[in-house]
């Protein structure tokens, strides 16, 4: 290694002198050499001995890398190092290689090291002529007009050449033609090609010329390239659009749907192009031609747009125009005439003339309900007309006279009450093919007569009335319903007095007749009065009046108003209060005695209950809440007192219940004769005990059967998901007693039987039976409805609905009898319109007359139109009474009759033109109508015309333009105007204002007349721009009334002058690198035309370069030259750009200028560095002055932006050394270098030239610091704890050391020994071995805590370098304790080692008492030596406990006659470690008889009570748990079925919790507005929270909140 080392060294060291050397005779190591070869050279051509024009020794080539270290062009050559020829590595293309480039060189840096050498070369790459010359396009469109004149020249594209000198371009050539030639335009180095026209074309000889344009260059032999020149001639719009035909006649059905095409009109157009492109649009400006049809623009057909009627118009006359699309646009016209062919389209009209829209109900067939008239528009066959009815009316159409005239009649006798309104269809259907029908609804009253009584829904009614009513409060409402309306359905109610009755109901009844009211004007007792029945009348106000009856029948429900009253006790002066004497020695439940007491209400109201309210102990005496019996809780002792106070409470149950209190004084006597008092007390307790165990057990079982028929009824009640049915629970009115009604369900009869004690559930009762039973209809849905319910006092009312069914000849015959005068007058007036009408069907010809009048339009308000009365020979005086009047026709309100003295007279001002447009006759059909008799008269009123309208044109102005080249001679159609008037009052003439250059001319159609501008004079543009002329139309009315037309005629311009450019070259200067979007030059161009002729648009001509389109951009409207991209001095410094200024017309005309954009050098490049380095590795012990790499710079100014100054970064050990060469520095250290400091170095070079501002560029070079061995193994701590459990696996790793070493490589690799000190090495190898290299400490035996608990070594680190190096580490381990050691039992220990003991103790001994202590060690320190102590068996948990701290045993309770004498406890002994060990130890506690003697029995019976009471404890326990779930069941039923619908259900439910016979009884909470099931065992007063299933069963009230009764 050290040989290595100086063999490294001598190597630096020829490296610093070679490169010294270089320093010192830079100039004569350097040298310069120029070659030249052609292009496209092969691979391997030799272009010169390098080495040998060096001067270099070719031998020593290899040895001291000769080769190429730098150009940019450097992979285009190779020097082959055997010979030091330079040659050709790769073919060079020098078009590719230096673009635009006159001479093409390339530079290239040799290097020879030993001694270092930088030799320069360059290489002209000289031209061959190896390209011919390229158009941008092979083909080249033009169009030329076939006006334009002979010299006109138009720029081609030019050729490019990649070649240059005489290799480009030199000349074009055009093939032989007659028309046109080649003119070239030298522009700088480019030759520009122009096709200029030498001969006129003409379109209709020649339409295209084909042209071959050839490019040639000036190379040996000559290359070419052609482009193809495409010349197509432009037509001129010279010629009109012709029709094939001039007016076009067609047919058309109306009603023809919308897109169907009616005809098809054709122009054509000889000329080309868009001159010869032909567009079609209405010249007709009736607005209604427009809406009606469409004509498609391009095809010329027209067709149906919206709908065609022929009732609008029959015949329409549509001009079309067809249009070119020249310029300026020339067109002709054509008329289409279309005629509309009539179909059956117009449904019949039905019109209705009513007489009364109200019929009496008792009117005679055949009265004359209305006249009804149908009319059609369409004619013949199609107007006729069949009128029907719809089926089912007691009405009939009877035909009249005069076509399609009918009378609607009653063909029957009516019933209003069955049908009060009539909807009458009327439908009219014509004979038209197919046939079309109308309908029309007329609805008919029908007028009611009394002849219906009032109806009752329920008869009898029954009311149940609580007693203490309040006096003059409202009882009962009575209603009754009458099937007739108006007063003939209004009814009042009395009371009807009996016979000798009438002042006994007056006397605390009364009755609203208008509401059926009935108020009570005393308050019910109901001890003196349950029950009576008055009927009540209610009567209508008809003529003659009906009337019906209803027998109301009370019944008066009983109140908690009477307190209970105490029967016994009862003392001598009255007072509740008696004493009773019992023995001392009497068992439990003795009856003491028995409070008696009576109520005089009945029900709930006189159901007493019994409760102590004062007793001196409680656990004494027991009361029986339902007997009132006093009986003892248990036997008397000594300590009892000798007289005990009772107070009872008695109170009934009603809903404020009423009370009343008894006092009981009980003494207690001892007896004569001595009893076993301790023997015959447990002997009756036993048996009392036994006796309500028994009792417990069959209550439960009872409960427990209950409660699974309840869920079984439950789940059956839920699959069959039946109709909900409701039940009321009432108390039979008739019965005083205190049992309670029961509810029969009958589902054959599907409905509830409320039956009461006095009758048998299953005997039946008549409908209407007012005894037991009370029938609640079934509460599902019928078609008829729900059944209604009265007000809140009223207890499910049965509804009997009673219909009366009367034949519709009763009714007339009750009609007969009680109608009065004015029912009979008005039966005779519809009599004799009857018989009016049936005379004018008979004689209609006789009294039907025609009458036409004539009226000007525009007449006044009130004009006379004529005596319509006189004319139809009517007596004026009875116009009035007769009604004369006007009943029908579209335009009646224009007209009215005076029935005073029978004059027509205009009503509202007429307007001819507005009422028939378009029609030459205008009619206003008028029908009048007069009764008594009824006559029909038809009136026509023919308006005719005034001169009231002047011509007017569809628009004020009209523009019309004109081309300036247009011949005399031609025509353009002007707006025809229009006159609404008709006949002479239309437009007659038109005339035009005074001019030079126009005429006017008129063509006749008939019925209009349309005007026609003539052209007679050349228009000039340059003279007159714009011609103004005024159109006049007039009438031929008298006075004439005209309209004017202004015309605004505008001369057209045509494309004769080119755009002309300021300047045809403009010269510019642009500095390089200025920002995008500088404007560089703004051209200028102008067009003397006018329009789009004279507007200028500017392009670039990319043919010339592609460089300048990516480097410039032109705005084609401003001509603003702008920089697009980077400008580069270096690439481009002259551009020359050909811009073009084309105008708009048609064909656009081009002219073109040249702009030479010089570029001005500005310093732009930064310097270039190049780093040759020789190494880019020095070792860190290197001295101060090693050449480390040789830097050239570059940069591609010139001059002083050319010259650079070098620098190096701050905080580097490195300097530059400059050669004796401009730009060519040496990177040299300069102070002792440190890896483990900095392993490399980021050197920056910075090079700045001197330009301004000045460019700076920077070259970063890397440079690594090769490792020496100087630094020793690094421990980072030292010295080194380490723990280890004790009973380590022998073998395992236990430690790892580790050493750092700051160097690298083999300097850095580590190897790991134990150190072995004072001649003890085996003692330290027996138990520690070390992996040398990983330093990982293995132990080779198990250490014991106990045995040793630490020790110490030392580990050695070296390292691999030359010369090593090394440091230690000292290592101190300690040794951890380990839960390895087992609690022993240190108290009891029997004789034969075991952990057993024997412990005697007393048997009276008390709770608390100390047996022993168990005691125990364990060898283990910390937690792993802390003992806890549990009892792991014991035979009776309650007489022991032990310390888990301690391990002492103590009692907790004394010690019974039936605890056992021995106990065997085993206690566990662990300690707290980790995984615990633990240890046991048994105890044997016996127990031993004291001296003294021991009540036995008294223990016996004490042990034997305790145990009874368990059982009865638990037997409660579980009859309390089933009997809460059975009342869950109970509302989960009820739930369910009050959820199935609003119709809610109840069954009648036993309580479960009562044994005894009384029954249920029903209570209804009119604050709650709810029924309550109440069992006999609660209060009816008591409340109970919502969700209670007690004795309360919760029916909701069926009250409507709409109308407050009982459903």
């Amino acid at each position: 290694m050290e040989a290595a080392g100086q063999k490294h060294g001598w190597e630096y060291c020829w490296i610093a002198l070679c490169f010294s050397l270089i320093l010192g005779f830079a100039q004569q190591t350097s040298a310069q050499i120029r070659y030249s070869i052609p292009e496209e050279v092969k691979e391997g051509f030799a272009v010169g001995n390098i080495a040998k024009d060096l001067g270099l020794e070719i031998s020593g080539l290899v040895d001291r890398h000769f080769r190429i270290v730098s150009g940019s062009k450097e992979e285009l050559f190779q020097i082959n190092q055997e010979n030091g020829l330079l040659y050709v590595h790769k073919k060079i293309d020098r078009e590719s290689l230096c673009v635009n480039n006159g001479i093409c060189m390339v530079n290239l840096k040799t290097v020879v090291e030993n001694p270092l050498e930088v030799h320069y070369v360059e290489i002209e790459i000289s031209d061959i002529n190896d390209n011919s010359p390229v158009f941008t396009e092979k083909e080249q469109r033009m169009s030329i007009s076939e006006h334009t004149q002979p010299g006109a020249d138009y720029q081609l594209p030019a050729a490019r050449d990649p070649d240059s000198g005489t290799n480009s371009i030199r000349f074009y050539k055009l093939t032989p033609n007659d028309n046109f030639e080649i003119k070239v335009r030298e522009s700088d180095e480019d030759k520009l090609p122009f096709l200029v026209l030498k001969k006129a074309v003409d379109r209709e000889v020649t339409t295209t010329y084909n042209l071959l344009l050839t490019a040639v260059d000036g190379g040996t032999p000559p290359r070419s390239g052609v482009l193809n020149v495409t010349v197509t001639v432009l037509d001129i719009n010279d010629n009109r659009p012709v029709f094939n035909q001039e007016t076009y006649s067609v047919e058309l059905p109306e009603n023809s749907v919308a897109g169907t095409v009616i005809i098809r009109v054709n122009a054509t157009d000889i000329d080309e192009g868009q001159n010869s492109e032909i567009e079609y649009s209405f010249a007709t400006l009736n607005s209604k031609v427009h809406e009606v049809f469409e004509l498609d623009h391009v095809k010329g057909e027209l067709r149906v747009k919206g709908k065609v009627d022929f009732e609008d118009a029959e015949v329409y006359k549509i001009d079309i125009r067809a249009s070119d699309k020249g310029h300026p646009p020339m067109s002709a016209n054509c008329r289409v005439i279309i005629k509309i062919i009539d179909v059956n389209d117009n449904r019949p009209e039905i019109e209705i003339t009513s007489l009364s829209k109200n019929i009496p109900e008792d009117s005679k067939p055949g009265t004359v309900i209305s006249l009804v008239s149908v009319t059609d528009k369409d004619a013949g066959i199609n107007g006729k007309v069949i009128c029907l009815l719809n089926k089912n009316v007691p009405f009939e159409l009877k035909p009249s006279f005069k076509d399609n005239m009918f009378s609607l009649v009653t063909k029957e006798r009516l019933d209003r009450e069955t049908n009060s309104e009539y909807e009458i269809i009327i439908t009219a259907s014509d004979l038209g093919q197919p046939s079309l029908t109308a309908s029309t609804m007329l609805s008919v009253q029908i007028s009611d007569v009394n002849d219906n009584a009032p109806e009752f829904f329920i008869n009898p009614l029954e009311l149940y009335l609580i007693e203490n009513n309040a006096a003059g409060s409202s009882i009962l409402s009575v209603s009754a319903s009458d099937r007739d309306t108006a007063e003939n359905a209004l009814i009042s109610y009395n009371i009807v007095r009996g016979a000798g009755t009438q002042n006994d109901i007056s006397s605390f009844l009364n009755i609203n007749s208008e509401t059926g009211v009935i108020y009570s004007l005393k308050s019910f007792d109901f001890e003196t009065l349950k029950t009576f029945q008055f009927p009540v009348l209610g009567v209508d106000s008809g003529s003659p009046s009906r009337s019906s009856n209803v027998t109301v029948k009370v019944f008066i429900l009983d109140q908690n108003d009477n307190v209970p009253v105490i029967l016994y006790p009862v003392s001598a002066n009255g007072s509740a209060e008696g004493v009773e004497e019992i023995h001392r020695n009497v068992n439990a439940g003795h009856l003491v005695t028995k409070v008696r007491a009576y109520d005089a209400d009945i029900g709930y109201n006189g159901w007493l209950l019994f409760s102590l309210q004062e007793v001196c102990d409680h656990s004494l005496f027991s009361l029986d809440r339902y007997t009132g019996q006093i009986r003892t809780l248990r036997s008397f002792t000594e300590t009892d007192e000798a007289q005990h106070k009772l107070v009872i409470l008695v109170k009934d149950n009603g809903n404020v219940s009423l009370s009343a209190t008894a006092t009981v004084i009980v003494k207690v006597v001892e007896p004569k004769e001595a009893f076993a008092a301790s023997d015959v007390k447990h002997t009756v307790k036993d048996e009392e005990e036994n006796n309500v165990t028994f009792y417990l057990i069959i209550t439960l079982g009872s409960v427990s059967v209950l409660f699974i028929i309840s869920i079984i009824v439950l789940i059956a009640m839920q699959c069959s998901k039946s109709a909900n049915y409701s039940s009321k629970y009432l108390q039979d009115a008739n019965y005083d007693g205190t049992l309670c009604h029961s509810i029969q369900y009958r589902s054959g009869d599907k409905r509830y039987m409320l039956v009461g004690p006095r009758m048998s559930i299953g005997s039946t009762l008549a409908t209407g039976s007012n005894r037991n039973t009370l029938v609640i209809p079934d509460r599902r849905r019928r078609d008829s409805g729900e059944v209604g319910a009265f007000k809140e006092n009223i207890l499910n009312i049965r509804r009997i609905t009673k219909q009366l069914s009367t034949t519709a000849l009763k009714n007339w015959s009750v009609k007969s009898y009680t109608m009065g005068s004015e029912e009979q007058r008005r039966g005779w007036q519809y009599w004799w319109i009857s018989l009016y009408f049936s005379f004018m069907l008979c004689f209609g010809p006789q009294v039907s007359a025609q009458i036409r009048y004539t009226i000007s339009e525009e007449a006044k308000e009130g004009s006379v139109v004529g005596n319509i009365a006189k004319d139809l020979g009517l007596d004026v005086n009875t116009l009035v009474a007769r009604r004369f009047r006007i009943v029908s026709g579209s335009e009646d309100t224009l007209f009215q009759v005076n029935t005073n003295n029978g004059v027509l007279y205009v009503h509202k001002r007429i307007d001819r033109e507005e009422r028939c447009d378009g029609n030459t006759a205008c009619i206003v059909n008028i029908k009048t109508v007069i009764e008594d008799p009824l006559e029909v008269h038809y009136v026509a009123v023919d308006v005719t015309d005034v001169n009231d309208h002047a011509p007017r044109f569809p628009e004020k102005n009209q523009k019309v333009e004109i081309a300036e080249s247009t011949q005399p001679g031609a025509r353009f159609q002007l707006q025809a105007a229009r006159d609404p008037d008709i006949g002479v009052n239309s437009v007659r003439s038109y005339k035009l204002s005074q001019n030079e250059h126009f005429d006017l001319e008129i063509r006749d159609r008939g019925d209009e007349k349309n005007p026609f501008l003539l052209l007679k004079r050349p228009l000039d543009r340059e003279n007159q721009a714009e011609h103004k002329l005024i159109l006049t139309a007039i009438d031929g009315g008298s006075p004439h009334r005209s309209g004017i037309l202004n015309i605004t005629v505008t001369v057209l311009d045509i494309n004769d002058n080119r755009p002309a450019f300021s300047q045809e070259v403009y010269t510019v200067n642009l500095q390089e690198n200025v920002p995008v979007d500088t404007i560089v030059l703004k051209v200028n161009a102008t067009d003397i035309d006018e329009g789009l002729n004279g507007e200028v648009r500017y392009t670039i001509d990319g043919n010339l370069n592609s460089k300048v389109n990516d480097i410039f951009v032109l705005d084609s409207v401003s001509g603003e030259i702008r920089v697009k991209d980077k400008i580069d001095f270096e690439d481009v410094e002259v551009y020359r750009l050909d811009i073009f200024a084309s105008d708009k017309g048609t064909p656009p005309m081009t002219v073109d200028c040249r702009v030479i954009v010089k570029i001005l050098d500005v310093n732009d490049n930064a310097p270039e560095i190049e780093i040759t380095s020789l190494s880019n590795i020095i070792p860190e012990d290197s001295k101060p002055g090693t050449v480390i790499s040789l830097i050239s710079v570059t940069d591609k100014d010139s001059a002083s932006n050319g010259k650079v100054v070098c620098t190096l970064s701050a905080n580097v050990p490195f300097e530059l050394k400059q050669s004796v060469q401009d730009n060519m520095y040496s990177l040299v250290s300069k102070t002792l270098l440190d890896r483990e400091a900095t392993s490399q170095y980021e050197i920056t070079i910075i090079a700045t030239d001197l330009g301004q501002p000045p460019l700076t560029s920077f070259k970063t070079l890397t440079v690594q610091v090769s490792d020496v061995n100087d630094n020793i193994p690094d421990f980072i701590t030292n010295p080194l704890d380490i723990y280890l459990l004790e009973s380590n696996v022998p073998g395992a790793s236990i430690l790892s050391v580790t050493a750092f070493d700051k160097d690298i490589n083999d300097n850095a690799l580590i190897s790991y020994q134990i150190i072995r000190k004072d001649g003890t090495p085996n003692d330290m190898a027996s138990f520690l071995n070390i992996n040398s290299e990983t330093g990982v400490i293995s132990a080779l035996k198990s250490f014991d805590f106990e045995t040793l608990k630490t020790f110490q070594f030392h580990v050695l680190a070296m390292d691999s370098g030359y010369p090593s190096l090394s440091s230690n580490v000292t290592v101190n381990m300690f040794i951890l304790d380990q839960n390895d050691n087992v609690p022993v039992i240190l108290y009891p220990v029997s004789a034969n080692g075991s952990a057993e003991g024997v412990e005697e103790i007393p048997r009276n001994v008390n709770a608390g008492h100390l047996v022993t202590k168990v005691r125990a060690y364990d060898a283990d320190i910390g937690y792993n030596g802390w003992l806890l102590f549990s009892l792991l068996e014991v035979n009776d948990h309650s007489l022991f406990s032990l310390d888990r701290y301690t391990g002492q045993i103590r009692t907790l309770r004394s010690f019974t006659e039936t605890d056992e004498a021995q106990h065997k406890l085993v206690i566990l002994v662990k300690d707290n470690g980790n995984v615990s060990l633990s240890a046991t130890a048994t105890v044997i506690v016996k127990v031993v008889e004291p001296k003294e003697a021991f009540a036995a029995s008294d223990v016996e019976n004490s042990v034997k009570d305790e145990e009874e009471d368990n059982v009865t404890f638990y037997l409660i326990i579980t009859l309390g748990s089933v009997s809460a779930l059975f009342i869950v069941s109970i509302i989960v039923l009820i739930v369910m079925q009050c959820s199935k619908s609003t119709d809610y259900s109840s069954k009648y439910l036993q309580d479960m919790n009562y044994d005894g016979t009384l029954c249920h009884s029903i209570q209804y909470r009119s604050g709650d507005k709810r029924y309550m099931l109440v069992g006999p065992r609660m209060s009816i007063g008591s409340t109970l929270a919502p969700g209670s299933n007690r004795n309360t069963l919760v029916i909701p009230d069926r009250v409507r909140r709409d109308s407050g009764e009982v459903r």
